[in-house]
């Protein structure tokens, strides 16, 4: 019993110093080319971006945002460019959600020339 006892001590002080130097999970900024455009997210500044690229007539970038796991906004935005009329990019913040929230990013474009809009799938982060 004693051993036991023992033993048990033993495995709860490695489980304690485990969760001592355990570091929290991090996010990692991205760039995401998504053919007519760019999504990016910046960790540091918790805040996600679509830009249009701005040449060769009408594109736009839609991303529709959500939480998979925890508390946070969700999003559905467009950047829209006219030729060479809008060369920035739209953002959205995600300085209220909690922090390591999954979040999946969906997006579709459309380029006028090609006149077809296009599904470029989703991707998964953490904020």
């Amino acid at each position: 019993m004693k051993l036991l006892f023992k033993t048990m001590l033993a495995g709860l002080g490695v489980a304690a110093a485990t969760l001592a130097v355990a570091q929290p999970a991090s996010a990692a900024s991205f760039s995401w080319g998504v053919g007519d455009g760019v999504v990016t997210y910046d960790d540091a500044g918790d805040r996600i971006c679509a830009q249009a690229y701005n040449s060769e007539g009408q594109r736009w970038v839609e991303v529709k945002l959500t939480p998979v796991n925890g508390g946070g906004p969700s999003y559905t935005w467009r950047d829209n460019n006219n030729a060479y009329g809008h060369p920035g990019s739209t953002c959205r913040s995600l300085s209220t959600a909690y922090e390591d929230t999954l979040y999946r990013a969906t997006v579709r474009t459309y380029w006028g020339e090609r006149g077809t809009t296009v599904s470029r799938g989703s991707r998964n982060f953490n904020s």
